[in-house]
């Protein structure tokens, strides 16, 4: 089975072509995968930056999302048959960091990681949506957006900020981005009310425009995100363990239950969810996939396509 691998902390990930292809427990069911994405837990494996966090089990295989057909189900599972179209998302240590999505095959719990496919939407769109989607609607729900309220969003333009700006607009939010110039058609297009200067003082900004503050932030990049944006009352949100703590703060952890991969899936299949690939890659060019993560300006997601 052919997979893109992590084989130690000294050597950077590549495609092996020989690892063995999943067994299948009882409750299992072995997807073979069409599509996944590029995550920023992706990288952060790749590099070794979990290495004093959680144990590695060598090879590890990388990717979070995917999306593919039922090959087999282990014999007490009732929920799915062979030729199912699915989708999911692997959390990146169960316990330890070991299976990926980037392979030809993969193996999830019937109960957990796996929902059924968006009909409306083709793999490789179904693929790069799980957990920048499910991110998104955890933010959405976290910061708990309703008709008139003001959102600032940083990292607007990547694969979480896409989706939950086009869910907070949906929910009647006045949303406002940082952006560079090119960045501005495609916000406005997901539904951006106001683009300011991502390279000048975004609190100024801010204050300037907003003297009183912004309802809520949601911020997805910064380990230090500027909660003096917002009003006294104000909810800050963020996936990287950095919105303190207390009332109306909330650290995002994204959850692939089979109820977020269905709530998901609706929103996907209506068309009231729009995911953008900016470039595909194949599997053989995952390699590429993370350096351009990490080194490019990316609207929306970077998809890594194995069929």
């Amino acid at each position: 089975m052919k997979g893109f691998v992590l084989t130690s902390f000294d050597a950077p990930p590549a495609l092996a072509d020989d690892l063995p292809r999943p067994t299948l427990r009882d409750h299992e069911v072995l997807v073979r995968v069409n599509g996944s994405s590029v995550n920023g837990v992706d990288a952060a494996i790749a590099a070794g930056v979990l290495k004093e966090m959680v144990e590695h089990e060598f090879p590890v295989t990388l990717g979070r999302d995917y999306a593919g057909v039922v090959e087999q189900v282990g014999l007490a599972v009732s929920r799915y048959s062979p030729g199912d179209e699915v989708y999911g998302f692997l959390m990146h240590a169960n316990p330890t960091v070991r299976h990926g999505s980037w392979a030809e095959y993969l193996v999830v719990s019937e109960d957990v990681s796996i929902g059924p496919k968006p009909a409306q939407v083709d793999f490789h769109t179904a693929g790069a949506a799980p957990l920048a989607g499910i991110t998104a609607l955890a933010a959405v729900d976290a910061l708990d957006l309703s008709e008139g309220d003001t959102a600032l969003v940083i990292g607007a333009t990547g694969g979480v900020g896409s989706v939950f700006v086009q869910l907070a607009a949906a929910a009647g939010a006045n949303v406002i981005a940082p952006a560079l110039p090119e960045d501005h058609e495609y916000l406005r297009g997901l539904g951006v009310t106001a683009i300011i200067d991502r390279n000048a003082d975004i609190a100024a900004q801010i204050r300037s425009s907003h003297p009183d503050g912004v309802d809520a932030l949601l911020d997805l990049v910064s380990f230090t995100p500027d909660a003096s944006v917002l009003k006294q009352a104000g909810r800050l949100a963020s996936p990287l363990g950095a919105a303190g703590e207390g009332p109306g703060r909330s650290n995002l952890m994204a959850s692939p239950s089979t109820s977020n991969l269905e709530r998901l899936g609706a929103l996907l299949d209506a068309g009231d969810v729009r995911v953008h690939i900016q470039e595909r890659f194949d599997l053989e060019r995952a390699g590429e996939a993370l350096k351009a993560f990490g080194e490019t300006h990316t609207k929306g997601k970077l998809g890594v396509t194995l069929a």
